[in-house]
């Protein structure tokens, strides 16, 4: 591999490593949010609770889309790069 493309993704993976942690913590939070609910909530806040669940969880399927999609391009530069 040339060098550029190392750089690239040595900053793509450390861009990932970063939003994962990042997700994950983003998990820790609203697991530990979903614990206090209790009887006395009202109506608009647990509507409000879940739309925010919802938008969380789409970014977390994003994330691992664009993880999926990386991972398959570093796979076909490695092998292309092993049949020369």
């Amino acid at each position: 591999m040339k060098k550029w493309q190392k750089t690239v993704g040595i900053i793509i993976i450390s861009a990932l490593i970063i939003a994962h942690i990042w997700a994950f913590i983003d998990y820790l939070k609203f697991s530990t949010a979903a614990e206090f609910w209790c009887a006395e909530i009202t109506q608009a806040a647990f509507f409000d609770n879940i739309f925010n669940f919802r938008q969380h969880f789409w970014c977390y399927n994003l994330l691992s889309v664009f993880d999926i999609i990386f991972i398959i391009w570093l796979f076909v530069a490695l092998c292309q790069k092993g049949g020369k």
